[in-house]
């Protein structure tokens, strides 16, 4: 399992990083809708991680994280690294700016 983190406005003002990259699923035919992280607590988040892993997404993307859930899906990750499943699974986390 891969976390990227994008920290501040990770884009060029006019498509973010998130975006780029769900485009690039788009095209390649992979529905990857983005989670707003400003929707759910630390907990909720890693659930809704966990549910799109478990229902097959490798490529998972959360939008306008805080400092606290970031911290929460590195520990989780660190914790769950050996769970079958989670290879090949990317998480693409942007922070608050």
């Amino acid at each position: 399992m891969q976390v990227q983190v994008f920290i501040g406005n990770a884009g060029d003002g006019k498509t973010s990083k998130l975006q780029e990259i769900q485009d690039r699923l788009i095209a390649t035919g992979q529905n990857t809708p983005i989670i707003k992280a400003g929707a759910y607590g630390e907990d909720g988040l890693l659930q809704i991680l966990e549910v799109r892993a478990a229902g097959g997404q490798r490529e998972i993307l959360v939008d306008d994280c805080s400092r606290s859930q970031i911290l929460k899906v590195l520990e989780w990750r660190s914790c769950t690294e050996d769970h079958l499943g989670l290879e090949g699974l990317v998480i693409h986390l942007a922070r608050q700016d």
